[in-house]
């Protein structure tokens, strides 16, 4: 029997409770992995949700008989004991099943010229060489310094907790670990091992689409997170990527709790500084001694609190930090099934040769059109993505059809006109925008895989305002605040994002999700931990990390890959 894609339910009347253990606004992976790690200490979680399903940037919808998850393309570092897989198999007790992509499991097409990223940094390292021979000692030292640079992020990680311990455990690993080039940019680190421009696009293409910005602001450490993330390959969740909230969902209800969708929360309540629960939209009171919000650090200080009130104001935790990069993404359904298309498993980034051109910009007004658009400046690459081709249940769930989402970055302003406007009630100018858009998409869908020409039988574009609409990230944003050199910091001294740590300003009040580190799903369920760790007392925490090192020695039941 096929599984809907629907996570979470409506309240009846009268159902929600006036008090749970603890309240988590917003059900996307960060917040969900709070809630989970509160649930699995016993602790009854009450997960709101304003959208019509939980999952956030993991959930997935059906239309006219297709089905399209909405950002989850790819996983890493889900291979026996490695950390995505051990919390995976934490969280939903294996239940959450994934499948590897294969060899390779990413595809660049740069102004033509084809790079494909195999499983692995000798075969990565290797293939490099083979194609620049010339840059051999320089390949070998980007390597290096990759390698140089896996303990950045968990030292950045154990830096955002509290308490004395944490805070010298990250100093020393900074200290032994962090080399002075992760901090730097991408870009300039890259140019400084390596003087052929292809390679610079090939090594710096991937970190730029995946992380929505210039590697001239990206901090080289991602770029070198990404290659470590991916080390032995990308997996997909069986059964697309709804599966991973209904797996998530059930602990919070096997602990009393429940993840309640169509329920948004209007306001967060304070008894002076500290968290007393929150306020529904229909006015309804909950009361909890720990609120977490996973829906994002903007919307948590700019609309959930209260202000401020007072002679002196409270310092603003979000100044100076930058929105991160709108987006588009055009949903595709296809008359045929995946391999009769010629669809891949693995997904394509296209670029027309420089990756950074739309971002350094800041002016791009379209999408790739293999040129310019707009105000003249070059636009932003492209990521291709066919789930169906990932997930191995897909051709008998959906025999004979297929989908795939094309996703492009967007100048922040090409939509500000329209905001305002009421989802399913814009402006015929914003229609014919996105007409406009989708045309050049599609055109670019049939040059990069031909065999789809004359199969798409339907499509429809999201824009940075349906994003707004559903997600509530301002702007759009994939990301949400972005994540550059000026958030991270130099080495010397902490970076803006500093301030925004899971355990905030008001007791009992914790941040969860992407603003607490990092974007992504690795990002997002990595500060969900961190929120929970803070947020829970020192029995639940010692409680939570042998749970996890469980998971981690195989004492605990996972799940294996499919074949």
């Amino acid at each position: 029997m096929t599984r809907g894609v629907l996570v979470g339910r409506r309240p009846a009347p009268g159902e929600v409770a006036d008090a749970y253990d603890a309240v988590v606004i917003g059900s996307g992976a960060g917040g969900l992995t709070t809630a989970v790690c509160l649930a699995r200490q016993g602790r009854r979680v009450a997960v709101f949700e304003q959208h019509y399903t939980a999952g956030g940037y993991t959930h997935a919808y059906r239309r006219r008989g297709w089905e399209w998850d909405v950002g989850i393309h790819y996983v890493g570092q889900l291979a026996p004991r490695e950390p995505v897989r051990v919390l995976s198999d934490y969280l939903t007790g294996g239940a959450l099943r994934w499948a590897p992509l294969g060899d390779p499991y990413d595809e660049y097409r740069l102004a033509g010229e084809v790079h494909r990223a195999p499983v692995g940094f000798d075969a990565h390292r290797a293939g490099l060489i083979a194609r620049f021979p010339a840059e051999r000692a320089g390949i070998e030292a980007l390597f290096r310094l990759i390698a140089r640079c896996r303990a950045v992020l968990p030292a950045l990680a154990l830096g955002r907790l509290s308490g004395p311990v944490a805070r010298r455990l990250a100093r020393l690993l900074r200290a032994a670990a962090v080399p002075p080039e992760a901090l730097r940019p991408a870009r300039e680190v890259v140019a400084g091992l390596v003087r052929d421009e292809r390679l610079r696009q090939a090594v710096l293409t991937p970190s730029v689409l995946l992380l929505a910005d210039s590697s001239s602001r990206l901090p080289f450490f991602l770029l070198a997170v990404l290659f470590e993330h991916f080390r032995t390959g990308a997996w997909y969740p069986v059964g697309g990527s709804a599966a991973i909230a209904r797996a998530l969902a059930e602990p919070v209800r096997a602990a009393g709790g429940e993840v309640f969708v169509r329920t948004p929360v209007a306001r967060i309540t304070l008894d002076g500084t500290r968290a007393t629960g929150v306020v529904l939209a229909d006015g309804t009171r909950v009361r909890a001694p720990v609120v977490v919000s996973a829906a994002g650090a903007h919307h948590t200080y700019r609309t959930l609190l209260p202000r401020p009130s007072g002679a002196a104001p409270e310092p603003d935790p979000l100044e100076g930090l930058r929105n991160g990069y709108p987006f588009v993404l055009l949903f595709l359904g296809l008359d045929g099934d995946p391999a009769e298309l010629g669809l891949p498993r693995h997904n394509l980034m296209v670029t027309d040769g420089d990756c950074d051109a739309f971002f350094d910009a800041g002016a791009g007004k379209g999408v790739l059109d293999g040129g310019t658009a707009g105000s003249g400046a070059p636009t932003s690459g492209l990521f291709l993505s066919f789930s169906c081709a990932k997930d191995p249940t897909w051709t008998a769930r959906h025999p004979g059809r297929s989908t795939g989402e094309i996703l492009a970055y967007v100048d922040p302003e090409l939509f500000a006109p329209f905001r305002g406007s009421r989802w399913r009630d814009r402006d015929p100018e914003y229609l014919a925008l996105k007409a406009a858009l989708t045309e050049r998409l599609l055109d670019r869908l049939y040059r990069e895989l031909p065999r789809t020409r004359g199969r798409v039988a339907y499509h429809e574009l999201g824009t940075p305002l349906t994003a707004e609409h559903f997600a509530g990230w301002p702007g759009g944003s994939l990301y949400g605040l972005a994540k550059d050199v000026a958030a991270f910091g130099d080495g010397h001294g902490p970076g803006l994002a500093d301030r925004l740590r899971p355990r905030t300003a008001h007791d009992g009040l914790y941040l969860s999700g992407q603003d607490v580190l990092a974007g992504g799903f690795m990002g997002a369920v990595t500060g969900g931990l961190l929120a929970a760790h803070e947020a829970l007392d020192r029995r639940g925490r010692a409680r939570l990390w042998t749970g996890l090192l469980a998971s981690a020695t195989g004492r605990s039941r996972g799940a294996s890959d499919l074949a």
